[in-house]
């Protein structure tokens, strides 16, 4: 089997309603959705969704990256996935989010080969994974009022974003935790906006609550800062913009920065890489969470074959895909939802069906 040719198409999809992080609102997202051809009738799909501040890429640039990756991989076995990510390395450096969406195109054509759903090519662990939902940055009341609706329509999980104003993010936490169940369990996603004073003195007030980590409080250089925050707080510290590959995860693990690793696919370069720092995590002994940035449903169903493969990954935040209305041309996501619970199909490859 051969690659014939890779192409990407741009989509942009509307949320339904204005997302607010530290990095700004977010209204709307572009993405790239990747097609491999073959020299048989099997293809397959993927996702590339850059988001500049964290993988420093855009989709215009990712658009110009993928001539030469396409002319690296032209003529090659689809189903070698290490030597083909070798190639694309030689091809041109970066370019994480590309990388990955062209590696999930290669899992889906490999799973397509097999007659396996990608899950099972990759350790078969579970079919189907639980996710948090995500509280976006707005008045207090509104985020209890928010997390309240979450909790009731079945999610046990949430994800409260902060960062802004530490004061703010303080009240928006006391009023969450004041409204939702004591089972609930609560990460805070400062998304490198805090400093490490601001964080140790945040989770000592809500320390013995169920808010049970923080993720990515700091700059994502400020490694020794890191370790001051996990020697001073009960709660778990999660490192998200700080690992972006196993060589990575190996760092902030060897220097004792870490609790839990946030893998997401678009900075590892896809499935290839995040099982790499899977690895890596688990053989320290620390669990990992699969993230997303604003992907839609192909790049989340990716994440959720991942993630289902491997009981290492013990959280999963992977909620994207509710923020938009389902596009026309995806036929079939791959996958069913039932409140948090995200359910695997056993279609070969991906199970995803698109029509452009």
């Amino acid at each position: 089997m051969e690659i014939t040719d890779i192409i990407a198409h741009k989509v942009k999809v509307k949320l339904t309603k204005p997302i607010k992080v530290t990095f700004g609102e977010i209204t709307d997202v572009e993405t790239l959705i990747i097609k491999i051809s073959t020299d048989t009738e099997i293809f397959g799909y993927g996702e590339a969704c850059p988001f500049e501040p964290v993988t420093g890429e855009s989709i215009d640039s990712e658009l110009a990256a993928l001539p030469l990756i396409v002319d690296s991989l032209r003529g090659k076995d689809p189903r070698n996935i290490e030597k083909n990510h070798g190639l694309m390395a030689e091809a041109i450096l970066g370019h994480t989010a590309l990388k990955a969406g062209i590696d999930i195109a290669l899992y889906d054509v490999l799973g397509k080969d097999t007659g396996l759903p990608v899950y099972q090519l990759l350790g078969g662990a579970s079919n189907s994974i639980k996710t948090d939902i995500t509280i976006s940055i707005d008045a207090p009341k509104q985020m209890a009022t928010e997390a309240q609706q979450y909790v009731s329509s079945g999610f046990s999980q949430l994800k409260v974003k902060a960062g802004i104003d530490p004061h703010a993010d303080e009240q928006a936490i006391q009023a969450i935790l004041n409204t939702v169940t004591p089972t609930t369990e609560i990460k805070v996603d400062a998304n490198q906006g805090w400093t490490a004073k601001q964080t140790i003195a945040i989770m000592e007030k809500f320390k013995g609550t169920n808010l049970h980590a923080v993720e990515q409080p700091l700059p994502y250089w400020q490694h020794e800062q890191n370790k001051l925050i996990r020697q001073s707080i009960s709660q778990n510290l999660m490192l998200d913009e700080s690992v972006h590959s196993p060589s990575d995860a190996m760092t902030v693990i060897k220097n004792g920065e870490a609790d839990l690793v946030n893998i997401k696919l678009m900075k590892s370069k896809g499935i290839f890489g995040a099982e790499g720092i899977n690895k890596i995590a688990e053989a320290a002994g620390l669990n990992c969470m699969i993230g997303c940035m604003a992907e839609t449903s192909i790049g989340i169903c990716a994440a959720v074959h991942f993630a289902a493969a491997h009981s290492n990954v013990a959280y999963c935040d992977l909620d994207s895909f509710m923020m938009f209305k389902q596009p026309k041309w995806l036929l079939d996501k791959g996958f069913t939802q039932e409140q948090d619970r995200l359910q695997l199909s056993d279609k070969p490859g991906l199970g995803i069906n698109v029509n452009f």
